[in-house]
């Protein structure tokens, strides 16, 4: 299904937080459509809703400025559940909204699923939390982009930390079986490997087992539960996370546990409780320091009461750099939108620079460590490598 046409002339620039009414005496007499999809119900729904809220602020602010040609932007949302066969659904019924973009998704498996049909279609989809390395190193899906650096570079940056700042000579790797924990457990045995680290134990985790006794014996047993130059790398999402580590705590495991973004999330530390002090994960460099990030999270704040994610600035970024591609591209081709989006470079974003490769990775937006660690306000992920 081919895409409407959606603009013929695109004039003004782009001004406050990256973006500007693009105004044209050519005008919409309907709104355009964005389609902003994530897991919005299940244990991964605080993801999707803060992604969504910084989508939908995005587009907000764009409206408040005169939206597209004058004509406002309109927010399609779907839940995908995080559930393969339910975002290829929901990408179906996206199309058939006629969106003409896509916000999303979130989970590897589901934005794996969905793009296909998106392809198809020729509808850009930008994505502020998949991360496999898949999506973009074959050209299988010349529409994608992402506004996160994917697990390889996490990967990369978990093994490097864990060697030359922990000083680790064993580990084990511990992961659940979503596409997101198998595809980073892999690039990390490998790195650590390669480093001459040596991987003691390399399990699945049991999603939603009511205990990880068998697998926490099996760390005691191969001696990965000191602090003594052994380390736990988990990885998967923060619910499984939050209980394994205080579970293993619990046990008198007290080896590093090191993870990826998929743990960096409030509701981990909440879980976890106190077993989630000390625990190491990478993800997007902290971005409190940049001024257009700093303006962003006191909107976020101020329109929904809590600090933003990492997904939330993200996907408030991929609005961002949708909205410059049109105004650049000049056309109604989404061909042409999409080759834009990979000339396109941001200066004030929501996430500071970055601009996009050939292959619509994320270019500028290099990775941080951060521990928990004790705060004024409580336990928080504080930069630490």
């Amino acid at each position: 299904m081919k895409n409407n046409k959606f603009i013929k002339r695109i004039a003004c620039s782009l001004v406050a937080l990256g973006i500007s009414t693009l105004a044209n005496s050519n005008s919409w007499a309907e709104n355009l459509k964005i389609g902003v999809v994530g897991p919005y119900t299940g244990e991964m729904s605080n993801y999707g809703i803060s992604a969504k809220n910084g989508a939908t602020l995005a587009i907000k602010h764009i409206n408040a400025a005169g939206g597209v040609l004058g004509t406002e932007l309109e927010v399609v949302s779907q839940d995908d559940a995080c559930d393969s066969a339910k975002a290829a659904q929901v990408a179906e019924e996206m199309i058939a909204e006629n969106v003409i973009a896509v916000i999303g998704h979130i989970c590897n498996n589901s934005t794996e699923a969905a793009l296909p049909s998106y392809l198809g279609a020729n509808i850009p989809v930008i994505s502020a939390a998949s991360t496999n390395p898949n999506l973009t190193n074959d050209g299988k899906y010349p529409n994608f982009f992402r506004t996160i650096s994917h697990d390889a570079s996490q990967a990369l940056l978990q093994v490097e930390f864990a060697v030359k700042a922990l000083g680790i000579k064993k580990a084990a790797v511990i992961f659940d079986q979503g596409n997101y924990g198998k595809e980073m457990a892999g690039l990390v045995r490998d790195g650590l490997e390669q480093n001459g680290v040596k991987v003691l134990v390399f399990e699945p985790i049991e999603s939603g087992a009511e205990s990880y006794s068998e697998l926490i014996g099996k760390l005691r047993k191969a001696k990965v539960n000191s602090s003594n130059g052994t380390a736990v790398f988990f990885s998967g999402y923060h619910p499984e996370a939050a209980k394994f580590v205080a579970e293993a705590r619990k046990e008198r495991n007290n080896a590093y546990f090191i993870s990826g973004d998929g743990v960096k999330d409030p509701s981990f530390i909440e879980n976890a409780g106190k077993y989630a002090m000390e625990y190491y994960v990478s993800a997007p460099f902290d971005l409190s320091k940049v001024a257009s990030a700093r303006s962003v999270t006191e909107q976020y704040k101020a329109e929904f009461g809590s600090d933003p994610t990492i997904h939330s600035l993200r996907s408030y970024a991929a609005v961002q750099v949708f909205a410059k591609a049109l105004e650049k591209s000049g056309t109604s081709d989404p061909s042409a939108v999409i080759d834009t989006l990979k000339e396109v470079e941001m200066l004030d974003s929501a996430i500071g620079e970055f601009s996009f490769s050939e292959s619509g990775d994320i270019l500028g937006a290099g990775d941080a460590l951060y521990q928990v660690r004790p705060t004024p306000t409580g336990l928080q992920f504080v930069p630490a490598y």
